[in-house]
């Protein structure tokens, strides 16, 4: 394995490291220790509107190590993506460095592994990313809990359709850039998605790159599950709505499929998670009327709201990928269902008492009309980006 980093060369390489909350966990001995052994690597901590103490931490260790250590505190809280976009904008602003890149706080990663990314971007002059990536060889120290594995690799193949790529592993916290003003541009506009940015970074690259990939996959020798993960069975959810969001802005012609271009289409999921609203809403009925006992009445008010809720997450998560907060969007959305249980009763008692449509034609229309109204609101008021 190359580790070609001179331990007293000079400085050629930055790494932002994001932190939020990180205070009680972050290693800074192992941040020390390699500080130490070793003059060509810097760092960039961003501290993300934590609420602890973890800004007087990374100072502490900035104030021993002035020259290599620079803290930037960003407020209040942006999401990774974000700390790491504002982070590497920082490391790569100065022409003293050949390579920037981004490393998890929790050294998932070890730091030790830096120097294997450099020895590939000084062996292969083609490359401009290098991506560590979880593989369990013979001979590796990975350590990885089963189900996020495999979890894993559900999310890799979706990645993989999405770019067209036949990329492993684009979720793994450790990632190299040669700085160039190419790369930089990557870094220049903020990330429409907050969980899955990584591959949105690949994403940019290949459009402006037109296919041409100069992204390499680096098998990392060590690698282990650090704690309690702070992904949700929801964040899966949200993930695959801005994978569809990534395909829709970035995908280059050509690589472009039929079922996934339906997919992606904000109306088909808007349409698709009030199917599945209306399909708890149903159930909920269901079993309080026949397990419960409850009268049909309070059982299917019951499962309005079940269902409301299950289409208010969905069309948060999946439909819309919304970075707003829920004390923002959920008032908005009830606002929006209430005024389409008002239309909808208006326009059926318009089209069956004035009209003498028969109900179910007049249903059917009010259901079309509730539908494509309900989306406009939602898309430019209620899950609206912010700016």
């Amino acid at each position: 394995m190359d580790r070609s980093i001179d331990k007293g060369a000079p400085n050629t390489t930055c790494i932002v490291v994001p932190c939020y909350n990180e205070a009680t966990r972050f290693e800074s001995a192992a941040f020390e220790q390699y500080l130490t052994s070793t003059a060509a690597v810097s760092f960039v901590l961003v501290n993300d509107g934590s609420t602890d103490a973890t800004l007087t931490v990374l100072q502490a260790l900035a104030d021993k190590h002035p020259t290599r250590v620079r803290v930037l505190d960003v407020k209040p809280n942006q999401g990774k993506a974000e700390a790491v976009r504002r982070g590497m904008q920082l490391a790569m602003e100065s022409s003293e460095f050949a390579y920037a890149g981004f490393w998890d706080a929790d050294l998932a990663t070890p730091l030790d592994e830096i120097e294997v990314f450099v020895g590939v971007l000084r062996r292969l002059a083609q490359v401009d990313v290098v991506f560590g990536t979880r593989v369990a060889l013979l001979g590796r120290q990975i350590r990885r809990k089963a189900l996020r594995h495999y979890l894993g690799r559900v999310f890799a193949t979706a990645a993989s359709i999405v770019l067209a790529l036949p990329v492993y592993d684009t979720q793994c916290g450790a990632k190299l850039f040669r700085v160039n003003d190419f790369t930089r541009g990557l870094f220049a506009l903020p990330f429409g998605s907050r969980w899955i940015f990584d591959v949105e970074i690949v994403a940019r690259y290949c459009q402006e790159r037109s296919g041409q990939v100069g992204v390499y996959e680096q098998p990392l020798d060590r690698w282990r599950d650090v704690g309690e993960s702070k992904v949700r069975p929801i964040d899966f959810v949200r993930a695959f709505g801005e994978m569809l969001l990534i395909y829709r802005a970035y995908s280059r012609t050509g690589t472009k499929r039929t079922a996934l271009e339906l997919i992606a289409k904000p109306f088909v999921r808007y349409a698709g998670a009030g199917a599945i609203g209306t399909l708890f809403h149903y159930a909920t009925l269901s079993a309080a009327v026949e397990l419960l006992g409850v009268s049909p009445v309070t059982g299917s008010v019951a499962g309005a709201v079940v269902g409301a809720l299950v289409n208010y997450v969905l069309n948060y998560h999946l439909t819309f990928a919304s970075q707003q907060s829920h004390r923002v969007t959920l008032p908005r959305f009830l606002i929006v269902a209430g005024f389409g249980v008002l239309l909808n009763g208006a326009v059926v008692k318009v089209l069956t008492e004035r009209m003498n449509l028969h109900y179910l034609g007049a249903q059917a229309f009010a259901t079309i009309l509730v539908l494509g109204s309900g989306y406009v609101l939602n898309k430019l008021w209620t899950f609206a980006k912010r700016s």
